[in-house]
């Protein structure tokens, strides 16, 4: 059973990142291909099929109890994999769950078009990662990178009652709908992006959701498009720290 449905998003009001290129991705080890209860949520990455065919991984990192979530999403190009690669400042920290869902075309369809075709994945993810762990609801944030990132923001901007936190790296703008509940948000980006400069992109990102009143947390970086471990690991101790416990 589906733990929610996410809201649609129509209105442009930010202008979309191309963001065609996206940072390497690590390889990851540790899949699992077992549907046993107990290896379903267990340490490491599992290579999952959604109810739709689409491909998704799930990253579990050691820990007992309830867990944190942080939905993953991929630049433009990019695969699960890459995903949880801009998350792997989450790697060493314990009691998290990452499911990040690959996008059916060569990036999220809202970007580049009016209809959402992703969302159906970012909601079978989220069934996944409920049927397999125990999350802890309070304890939820949908980030990514690049294209993934601005789809992040948009999400959260739509579903603020259903993602506490956004984590933005390197985003190109926001598409959304109508602004549901005050998620906060976490924004990186670097001052020599050659793929979204930073004035058109992060910058404007930023004043636009501060205009609208959501707590923001910026991080400008020297640095080009991409996602630093340095910067991983401070927007996930970011989303831990100001998450309830």
């Amino acid at each position: 059973m589906r733990p929610w449905l996410l809201a649609a998003m129509a209105m442009l009001v930010a202008g979309c990142g191309g963001g065609d290129h996206e940072q390497a991705a690590a390889t990851t080890t540790g899949t699992t291909g077992s549907t046993t209860v107990a290896d379903a949520c267990s340490p490491g990455v599992h290579e999952l099929t959604l109810g739709n065919g689409q491909p998704a991984q799930m990253h579990v990192t050691p820990g007992d109890g309830q867990r944190a979530l942080i939905v993953a999403l991929h630049g433009a190009g990019g695969t699960p994999s890459g995903a949880l690669e801009a998350f792997s400042g989450a790697w060493e920290e314990p009691g998290l769950v990452l499911i990040a869902p690959a996008s059916k075309g060569q990036t999220w369809s809202i970007l580049r078009s009016q209809q959402d075709l992703d969302l159906e994945s970012v909601n079978l993810s989220l069934a996944e990662a409920y049927e397999r762990c125990t999350i802890d609801r309070r304890r939820i944030a949908v980030g990514g990178f690049s294209d993934g990132a601005t789809y992040a923001l948009s999400l959260g901007v739509s579903n603020g009652d259903l993602f506490p936190a956004v984590i933005a790296f390197s985003p190109g703008g926001i598409v959304a709908g109508e602004q549901r509940g005050v998620p906060r948000f976490f924004v990186s980006h670097g001052t020599l992006d050659s793929v979204l400069p930073i004035g058109q992109a992060g910058d404007a990102v930023v004043r636009k959701l501060r205009r609208a009143g959501y707590p923001v947390t910026y991080r400008r970086f020297r640095g080009d498009h991409e996602v630093s471990p340095a910067i991983s690991k401070a927007a996930v101790r970011w989303f831990l720290a100001g998450a309830p416990g």
